[in-house]
């Protein structure tokens, strides 16, 4: 193995190292943020005694935390 193709190799693997990611507080306001609308989703999907509405209401809040959570946030907070 010569030193260019050393050197290639080593540029290539470097260019595949993911970012430092995000500061504490902003992961730890994110992820608490999620938390809360996903168990604030919940709590409403179980006053569907109260009306019918509210389940899916409820379910749409569970599924956008769940979305953010999964999707957006890999996405783009890199």
């Amino acid at each position: 193995m010569t030193t260019e193709q050393h050197t290639a190799t080593a540029s290539t693997r470097e260019s595949h190292v993911t970012s430092e990611g995000n500061s504490l507080v902003s992961s730890v306001a994110l992820t608490t943020i999620l938390f809360v609308l996903f168990v604030a989703g919940l709590y409403v999907m179980s006053l569907y005694t109260v009306g019918w509405y509210l389940f899916l209401v409820g379910l749409a809040m569970c599924l956008v935390s769940l979305f953010i959570t999964f999707t957006a946030i890999p996405k783009y907070m890199v």
